[in-house]
């Protein structure tokens, strides 16, 4: 009788760490996505509920209000930062440029973007995983400050723009993180109506720029 009892143990052990296993790393939301414009060519796409839309805004904007005021904190401190707001391209990016900074040393400039923001939420992968976010920023001031003294040198005027950031969702942090930076989209952008078209494409298509 014992053998037995023993032998079904650890089937459930077994089964337990299956369930355990096979649900690891999966998002919470992952089978509550939903298709929006589902069969219409070029504008069909995941998205996920609305609590998951305002994480992703609120997250995407703490990871750029990190970026904009750790420009003036000490590098052990840009450092331990980057991994809670920066993961994948983003994170070795920062990291490349913070070593370069701690080689040189030579006197720098820092240059920190400020500017108000719109942010749309778009184009979730099939596992919930990832997602854009369409950062659209207006009254853009590029500030230069000496890094030694933290005096401001200069202020430019860079008008509005939009830009494109990849987010992935970090399961032990559970928080959102910029993985890439996309692209900054065309003039004008921020001009149209909401729920523009957006395609992601690993392969540029032969027709493209002004070349053509």
């Amino acid at each position: 009788m014992m053998p037995v009892v023993v032998a079904l143990m650890v089937v459930l052990v077994a089964i337990v760490l299956m369930l355990s296993l096979s649900g690891k790393g999966q998002v919470p939301w992952s089978n509550k996505l939903r298709r929006v414009n589902a069969g219409v060519a070029l504008k069909a796409e995941w998205m996920a509920p609305d609590d998951v839309l305002q994480q992703v805004s609120s997250d995407y904007t703490s990871a750029i209000r990190w970026l904009q005021e750790s420009a003036m904190l000490s590098w052990s401190q840009q450092v331990a930062g980057a991994a809670v707001y920066l993961t994948g391209d983003a994170l070795k990016r920062q990291q490349k440029l913070l070593a370069q900074y701690r080689r040189s040393r030579a006197p720098y400039c820092l240059g920190v973007l400020r500017c108000d923001h719109q942010i749309e939420v778009r184009l979730f992968s099939e596992d919930g995983e990832r997602c854009l976010v369409v950062d659209c920023q207006s009254q853009r001031r590029m500030a230069t400050y000496d890094h030694q003294s933290q005096r401001r040198l200069h202020t430019q005027d860079l008008g509005d723009g939009a830009v494109v950031y990849q987010m992935l969702y970090d399961t032990d942090a559970k928080r959102w993180k910029i993985e890439k930076f996309i692209q900054e989209l065309p003039l004008g952008w921020t001009h149209h109506k909401t729920s523009r078209r957006i395609q992601l494409l690993s392969v540029l298509p032969t027709v493209v720029g002004r070349d053509n």
